[in-house]
């Protein structure tokens, strides 16, 4: 993209001179050849006489270190150009050092609400010059719509929501827990049913199973394959989904001489959890053995919440530690 000259569009001259090559057909081009020995001449006898360069040409050296995008650099031209005499330049610039505050100012002011709208990416778009001013501009106003407009749903959803508590309609409170139409719940609690919308539908839950449901003459119905049905009253309703659980997969753990070591301590000290496979510790078969630690190893480890190694022995050897009990038959822990 070729690049505005400012500085020729502000003074009225070309910052590069006139180009003879490209100055238009042979006799204007031998005239722009002319003009540049000229002033080239008069640049010699200036500096041959210790005079210094026109006031047009100091702003042109003056210029080539400048950023016209930048309002400070704007205002150091305009200063310069004052200097030189040329008021009407001056002024234009002055005029566009305004138009550039007033593009910033109202930029900052647009990054800053897309920031509190939650639109950081937008906002930084807004800075860096990427994100049209006007686009912005709708963004900011469309977002201030919605927030409005929630903010005004949440107030009556939240006085509808103590209503139907004080109502006891647990019913209704579960649709607004749902985000169901707060017109449609207001005809309900109110009993209104000019408030109702024509077309008011929610997903409610029945346990695991989700329901399409809506409010048809004030009363709850639900979608079926043969159309809207009543639900019952004794159906209890849930406006949030059940909370899914995840089952714990046991995962297998290789035992370590120092688990071994272990389960055996507990087994010389517990000799009735090896009684239970017919046999005294002493005298169990070392593959029985084996087996009844590696089981014990894999519960103690996959146990939620956490078990002892000796509870995890007992499981795996089907033996229950007999506990003694008060006499109101409270179990007392060893």
């Amino acid at each position: 993209m070729a690049r505005t000259d400012i500085a020729g569009l502000l003074t009225g001259v070309p910052s590069g001179g006139i180009d003879p090559v490209t100055a238009g057909n042979a006799e204007q081009q031998r005239l722009a050849f002319g003009a540049q020995r000229a002033q080239g001449m008069q640049r010699n006898l200036r500096s041959a006489m210790g005079q210094g360069p026109t006031p047009a040409e100091q702003l042109q050296m003056a210029m080539s270190s400048l950023d016209l995008s930048k309002p400070e650099d704007l205002r150091k031209l305009a200063g310069l150009q004052q200097a030189t005499g040329d008021l009407t330049g001056a002024a234009r610039t002055a005029a566009a050092v305004r138009e550039l505050g007033v593009e910033s100012d109202t930029r900052n002011a647009l990054a800053e609400a897309l920031d509190k709208l939650g639109k950081p990416q937008e906002a930084e778009q807004v800075r860096n010059k990427t994100l049209d001013l006007q686009l912005a501009q709708r963004i900011v106003l469309d977002e201030q719509k919605l927030a409005k407009e929630k903010a005004v749903d949440d107030q009556q959803r939240d006085a509808l929501m103590r209503l139907a508590v004080s109502q006891n309609n647990p019913r209704a409170v579960e649709w607004l827990k749902s985000n169901g139409d707060v017109s449609t719940i207001a005809s309900v609690l109110l009993k209104d049913p000019t408030l109702a919308k024509a077309e008011a539908f929610s997903t409610m839950y029945d346990g695991d199973e989700a329901l399409r449901v809506g409010i048809i003459n004030g009363v709850l119905h639900k979608a079926t394959d043969k159309g809207w049905e009543v639900i019952p009253d004794d159906v209890k309703l849930s406006g949030t989904a059940p909370a899914k659980v995840t089952e714990r997969k046991p995962t297998s753990v290789a035992v370590t001489k120092e688990d071994r070591r272990a389960y055996n301590a507990v087994l010389s000290e517990e000799p009735e959890i090896a009684a239970n496979l017919d046999t005294s510790f002493f005298s169990l078969d070392v593959d029985q053995k084996t087996i009844l630690i590696d089981k014990a190893h894999q519960i103690w480890k996959n146990a939620d919440p956490a078990i002892t190694r000796e509870a995890a022995l007992r499981q795996a050897a089907g033996v229950t530690k007999e506990e003694d009990s008060d006499t109101f038959g409270t179990v007392k822990k060893g």
